[in-house]
């Protein structure tokens, strides 16, 4: 321990050390006339060390101080054990014990006759002669008083020195036995004191461990009392229940008689109104038949009146009735559907000679009939070539009629569904730049109208793989906040703000064309597809995320292009480009310069007529090719009557024509021609 006289004190308590032999100072400073303790150790063990020790301090083989212990609580010195004869601890020891006797027992030395003669004095065992002590004439432990005569009495004096000598060494040897074991005797009666009070306390802790063991077994028989009563009482409780069920269950039963008795009753009841609900179902569609003949004729007379908008062919929208739809539609026989999505389901349709697409909005909200004409008015005047012309609605079934298209989505193009040959990279172009001339068409109206739900499923594409857009702006015919769609599918494709927020704006419709422009390069799922992108070009891995199942890309282009779909997807959407300034001024020139040969390889693949030969109008192979002052070419006929109707803005852009001049596209015609010749 750091502390060696507490390690002492230690030891001792814990084994109860009886007897202890310890220095009583460092052997420098031994002297014979050393008779204290030096050491602080040994003070400090003197001191604090238990009562019941008895304790041997010693210097240099010699001893120095004794402290013996009481039970009363008292030390003091006693003789100790006599060392061996021949060692200087038993000479100082056996000195000191005979002059101390000696002043005990021997009574002061008288004169008398035998000794006045001559000259007396006390001799102590140092002027012994050591002979005497070892040959054990003289005992240390005694003590001698020599009376001695130099001239006369040598003789005499020697032999009464003879006989004092044995006499005190006898009764020296007995008075020692005797001490001793009174000693040995005293030390056996504490020891056994010792023994009995550690066996008390041992016994006492004993009875306290047990008490508490006791009191801990009573806690625990009372907590066992009252989970017993507990459960007896939920017992009880649970007999109550019982009989309660029971004669429930009586009642119940006698209910059930009852309601069967009252289901067959209404089974008939049902029946005639049945019946009933028929005949009236043809009454009102009857009705409702004459009423939509009524309010047509009355919009032709007031469109009569009134002076109808003729400027552009073909604008009016149609009306049909319900029972047209329901018939149309077969009765909405779930093998029609062919699309469903959070603005609705989709049937195809057989409708007055025509194939159609039938969307039926949701019927929850409470926008009225009114508004949802209105609104789909304003939606069927928009024309473009890239978008799904709206036929026709029906306001009673609130649903929207669509021109059909046959080659199915861009999303089932490239996920290659029913085994259709991959989109070579010339169309996913072309494709790009369609998609991108529709949204500047429709962000140039006024009011401006977003598309809101653009995603590849939403881009249709014709017998020509012409691309057009679907679903544009029909989230006007929806009250705001009811159109809840928050798949994973879905959602990726959707402006992070609008989906905060739920506001549709220009900058929602860039960041979901960037998310389609990456699929195109890519080829690849949505989820984490930009991602990948980043990480890409990054570590100048690009070529690996291209998908190789469209031909050789040019790798600058498509590099260009992916830089442009991440800015299109950046979450802050002032940061996001301009479809005029910046996307347009991309894909326009790659469009152009995919107008080649390739085109060509492109249409023999798959079967059809390049895009570039249809015109933008008609959704026909040109006969008279002529390029406008938007760049874009159209049939001579189609854009004439454009022009000549007073249209001064692009069909394809819907931006202002700088001028109305047209000029022959003859490289374009004989390209036409020579396709015509081939197939």
């Amino acid at each position: 321990m750091d502390s060696v006289e507490k390690g002492i004190l230690d030891i001792m308590a814990r084994h109860n050390i009886r007897w202890l032999v310890m220095g009583a100072a460092a052997d420098k400073y031994y002297s014979k006339k050393l008779v204290e303790l030096k050491s602080k150790k040994a003070i400090f063990v003197c001191q604090n060390a238990p009562v019941s020790c008895h304790i041997w301090f010693a210097c240099k083989g010699r001893l120095i101080y004794t402290r013996v212990g009481r039970k009363d609580g008292s030390s003091r010195e006693i003789a100790t054990p006599s060392p061996p004869m021949d060692s200087p601890l038993r000479t100082e020891q056996a000195e000191m014990l005979s002059e101390s006797m000696l002043r005990e027992r021997s009574p002061e030395p008288q004169e008398d006759a035998n000794v006045v003669r001559g000259n007396l004095r006390p001799i102590s065992l140092r002027s012994v002669h050591p002979n005497l002590l070892s040959n054990g004439v003289v005992d240390t432990y005694g003590s001698i008083m020599l009376q001695m005569d130099e001239e006369e009495y040598q003789g005499q004096a020697s032999n009464e020195t003879d006989q004092q000598l044995q006499v005190s060494t006898i009764d020296d040897h007995n008075l020692k036995q005797e001490v001793f074991a009174e000693t040995m005797k005293r030390w056996k009666e504490e020891n056994d004191a010792i023994e009995a009070a550690c066996k008390a306390k041992a016994l006492e802790s004993l009875c306290v461990k047990e008490m508490s063991r006791r009191k801990e077994m009573e806690e625990l028989l009372e907590r066992e009392k009252q989970e017993v009563q507990k459960m007896k009482d939920q017992h009880d409780e649970f007999i109550k229940e019982l009989q309660m069920v029971k004669d429930q269950k009586t009642i119940l039963e006698s209910q059930i008689v009852e309601s069967q008795r009252a289901v067959e009753g209404l089974d008939e009841k049902m029946f005639s109104a049945v019946g009933l609900l028929i005949s009236f179902k043809k009454k009102r569609d009857d009705l409702r038949i004459e009423h939509e003949n009524a309010i047509r004729v009355l919009k032709n007379l007031r469109k009569l009146v009134n002076g109808g908008d003729s400027s552009f062919p073909g604008s009016q929208i149609l009306e049909f009735s319900f029972v047209e739809i329901n018939n149309a539609t077969r009765d909405f026989d779930p093998s029609w559907k062919i699309g469903e999505g959070k603005y609705g389901s989709v049937y195809k349709g057989l409708l007055r000679h025509m194939n159609v697409a039938i969307k039926m909005l949701p019927s929850y909200g409470s926008q009225s009939l009114f508004e949802f004409e209105n609104e789909v008015e304003i939606l069927s005047r928009i024309r473009h070539p890239n978008l799904v012309t709206i036929i026709g609605t029906c306001p009673e079934s609130r649903s929207v009629v669509f021109e059909y298209l046959r080659n199915s989505s861009l999303e089932e193009r490239l996920a290659c569904k029913n085994k259709s040959p991959p989109l070579p990279w010339q169309t996913r172009i072309r494709v790009a730049s369609e998609i991108c001339s529709a949204l500047i068409f429709l962000h140039s109206n006024k009011p401006c109208i977003p598309h809101g739900n653009l995603k590849p499923s939403k881009v249709l594409l014709d017998s020509n793989f012409v691309s057009k857009l679907i679903d544009s702006g029909i989230y006007r015919l929806i009250p705001q906040g009811k159109s809840t769609d928050t798949s994973a599918s879905s959602s990726v494709y959707m402006d992070p703000v609008y989906l905060e927020n739920g506001e549709v704006t220009r900058e929602s419709d860039v960041y979901s064309f960037g998310m389609i422009l990456l699929r195109l390069l890519t080829g690849r799922s949505a989820l984490g597809i930009l991602n990948d992108v980043k990480c890409s070009i990054e570590t100048e891995n690009f070529n690996m995320v291209l998908d190789r199942t469209a031909g050789n890309w040019p790798l600058e282009e498509a590099q260009l292009l992916a830089h442009l779909a991440i800015r299109c997807c950046d979450t802050q959407p002032l940061d996001r480009p301009d479809f005029v300034s910046e996307i347009w001024s991309v894909l326009g020139p790659m469009r152009d310069s995919c107008v080649n040969s390739a085109s060509c390889l492109e249409a023999k693949e798959l079967h059809c007529a390049p895009s570039h030969f249809v015109c933008p109008i008609f959704q026909e192979v040109m006969k008279d090719p002529l390029i406008a002052a938007d760049g874009f070419t159209y049939e001579a006929d189609a854009i004439r009557g454009w022009l000549d109707s007073g249209h001064d803005r692009s069909p394809m852009t819907n931006l202002k024509l700088e001028h109305c001049n047209l000029v022959p596209n003859y490289a374009l015609l004989q390209a036409i021609q020579e396709w015509q010749q081939q197939y």
